[in-house]
């Protein structure tokens, strides 16, 4: 190839590389801004209900049992799990004399338009982070947020446009996230006998742009007798004109 032939083909291959630019930092952009619009999920006071404002923990006694909740409290890995579930912190205290029994399904969320959303499993959340990963681009989650690095393998003046913009930017991504801590973290299910505590995150599916309001009704089990205890939260998305309506 001669030296007129570099010079012709080089502005062209820029042009293409300066549009492969845009649409990736455009999808980083968008991903960026959608974590920072995360809701936040405060309680909401109520007659038998303790809230420690400091923690943003709610908490609800009744028989000998109580629940605590504390929402927006995911701090292990993947960073970006609140962007695909809604993870709630939940201690759970067996004052009775008799055990208490729970599952999944016992804890039920709802928003203000009745819509439900029921605890997931493990399994599933990890399910459903591999799924949304492999069908976007998003920055790898390990522990905190890492940065994409990109690097050139040759020097300017050798320059290969055809090669770059045939193959695509050389991205290095560090990895994909580690999800032991949706595991290792979860709320054991299944039996809390008389006197002992648990404590863990309930995973729930994550909630629709339209919730504002959150109800969360604790289905369970003290021996044989039903019971269940309800928490109420406020939904917060930046953007709202007015908290609380």
């Amino acid at each position: 190839m001669t030296a007129r032939g570099v010079h012709e083909t080089a502005p062209q291959g820029a042009r293409r590389r300066g549009g492969s630019q845009r649409r990736v930092i455009l999808g980083l952009a968008v991903a960026l801004v959608a974590g920072c619009a995360s809701p936040r999920i405060v309680p909401i006071p109520a007659a038998g209900v303790q809230i420690d404002a400091a923690q943003g923990t709610a908490s609800v006694a009744a028989e000998g049992v109580e629940l605590a909740v504390r929402p927006s409290a995911w701090r292990g890995s993947p960073w970006d799990l609140h962007d695909y579930v809604t993870p709630f912190l939940v201690s759970l205290s067996n004052g009775a004399p008799a055990p208490l029994h729970y599952d999944y399904p016992g804890f039920r969320l709802f928003d203000d338009s009745r819509f439900q959303y029921t605890a997931l499993p493990p399994a599933e959340v990890e399910r459903i982070l591999r799924w949304r990963a492999d069908g976007e681009v998003r920055l790898a989650a390990t522990g905190s947020p890492p940065p994409i690095l990109r690097r050139r393998f040759v020097p300017d003046p050798y320059w290969d446009w055809w090669w770059w913009d045939r193959y695509g930017w050389p991205w290095y991504y560090p990895g994909p996230p580690s999800l032991g801590d949706v595991y290792v973290r979860a709320l054991p299910m299944g039996t809390l006998q008389p006197g002992a505590r648990l404590e863990g995150f309930v995973y729930f599916p994550r909630l629709r742009g339209a919730a504002r309001g959150l109800t969360l009704e604790f289905h369970h089990r003290l021996g044989e007798l039903p019971r269940v205890l309800t928490l109420s939260f406020e939904v917060e998305r930046d953007g709202d004109s007015s908290t609380g309506s």
